[in-house]
């Protein structure tokens, strides 16, 4: 059986220079956001470049918030780099809720000034403007009530795409699928699978839980063990979708026993900045994460850290804030819609711990930590190994895990994931000796638990691994 290669990228977020990329107001909002901004359009490019030099790669897939706020001029010049890829490799895509800006506001900036005066497109004019891609290799089409189409694409003479809009189509405007919607896309699956093909699929917003409930349902579609129970039993396999940000392979099994897998594509324009190539081939899907190695801006070469250090300057950037500076950290704070009352008061307690947070050493803060719980936070044999190395790049590393799947914890050494097992524990262990009644703990403990469950996922990711797997397709 003939082999298919694609690439998918997911949430370019493009953000055009025209709504500037200057001053105090657009540092606070850049300053606030994972994905560089400015640099958005210099990163597609490189991605671009780079995919149309691969010739073994068929063709392309995006899925789902391709600008940054759905902009009219972000979407007329993400557009034209599309169109100019399309004209010589195959280009699929899905929009989501960015692109069409669902919260009613997109921004400009200029100085020390916002303005809420930028044309957007509505969701119509958005799913006219993208239709044409791919439409050559066109099976079918499901139109949402909300107007947009979701469609099934012949990729390759052996494998079928079936790419879904789940904007607020599920009952009660959630994400996700009417029933009709979700019917159409069992008949695709079954068609395709009936004619001898495989299948695959991409939606935007997550079908499964990447890391834990407590940080990703409410980026998931409505009902969406449901929906994936029903995707498996048509005979899906396998889904990419976008939206958390974050690389994640996970796993479900519906109770008849069919699997179904979900690969999360992180940002293409924040850490790790990844491309996922799925080579498939005689009914097998081998999935490998790559990442840009850099591009050019304004005539500058950036390097992947470059991109690293600006998704960590989400946290340094307000922590060294609040340590040195408090009107600026007041600013950041507002910039992100957080408004703190009491904030004068408060403060000088804030930038004690911001300073301490800054410099503080492993061993110290075990010290503390310890001191605090009677020697049972974290133990002592972890520590010795690390006790002299500063507590934040620890801190910001694992924070990256978040987003790049676990490709740190691949290089942690075993004392730092230790150390981090046992901070991950400490909640359970407190609530445990507290005095309160055994319901009430109970209820606390599936808090703590998912905390802990977090913690290890990060430092210790279950299977599939998420970088490089294989799925059935069967």
């Amino acid at each position: 059986m003939a082999q298919t290669k694609l690439a998918f990228i997911a949430d370019i977020h493009y953000y055009s220079p025209k709504l500037g990329i200057t001053g105090r107001a657009y540092e606070l909002r850049s300053g606030s956001d994972q994905k560089c901004l400015a640099e958005s359009g210099a990163i597609v490019d490189a991605a671009f470049d780079r995919l149309l030099k691969e010739t073994d790669v068929d063709a392309v897939v995006i899925s789902g918030d391709v600008t940054n706020d759905g902009e009219i001029v972000s979407h007329e010049e993400i557009r034209d780099k599309f169109t100019a890829f399309a004209a010589k490799k195959p280009l699929y895509l899905i929009t989501s809720t960015h692109d069409w800006c669902t919260d009613g506001n997109p921004r400009r900036f200029e100085g020390n000034e916002v303005f809420h005066d930028v044309d957007a497109v509505d969701a119509p004019t958005l799913d006219a403007m993208y239709a044409g891609f791919g439409r050559e290799t066109l099976v079918s089409e499901y139109e949402t009530g909300r107007g947009f189409h979701s469609r099934c694409f012949q990729v390759s003479p052996t494998l079928r795409l079936l790419a879904v809009n789940d904007d607020m189509d599920a009952p009660g405007g959630k994400s996700g699928y009417s029933e009709a919607h979700l019917q159409w896309m069992e008949a695709q699956i079954r068609d395709a699978k009936n004619a001898g093909m495989d299948v695959i699929a991409t939606e935007h917003h997550l079908l499964l839980w990447g890391i834990s409930g407590l940080i990703n349902k409410g980026q998931s579609i409505g009902d969406n063990f449901t929906v994936a129970e029903r995707l498996a039993d048509a005979g899906l396999r396998l889904m990419f979708v976008g939206h958390s940000h974050m690389q994640r392979t996970t796993e479900f099994v519906s109770k008849n026993g069919n699997k179904i897998t979900q690969v999360n594509v992180g940002s293409l324009c924040g850490h790790p900045a990844p491309i996922n190539y799925v080579t498939i081939e005689n009914g097998k899907a081998h999935v490998k994460v790559e990442c840009l190695e850099g591009f050019s801006y304004n005539g500058e070469w950036k390097d992947a850290a470059f991109i690293r250090d600006h998704s960590t300057a989400v946290l340094t950037n307000l922590l060294n804030a609040a340590a040195t500076d408090k009107e600026d950290f007041r600013e950041r704070l507002e910039s992100q819609g957080i408004h703190i009352k009491p904030f004068d008061k408060i403060y000088p307690v804030i930038r004690h711990y911001a300073k301490m947070a800054l410099t503080i050493k492993v061993g110290k803060a075990a010290s503390k930590i310890n001191g605090l719980t009677f020697g049972k936070g974290v133990r002592k044999k972890n520590v010795k190994s690390v006790k002299d190395r500063p507590l934040l790049p620890l801190i910001l590393e694992i924070f990256l895990c978040v987003f790049d799947g676990s490709m740190n914890a691949k290089t942690m050494s075993d004392d730092v994931k230790a150390v981090a097992t046992d901070v991950s524990t400490l909640p359970r262990r407190i609530i445990k000796k507290l005095p309160i009644g055994k319901d009430k703990k109970e209820k606390i403990f599936r808090t703590t638990d998912e905390i802990e469950k977090i913690l290890q996922e990060l430092v210790n990711p279950s299977l599939p691994d998420n970088v490089e797997c294989e799925i059935d397709l069967k």
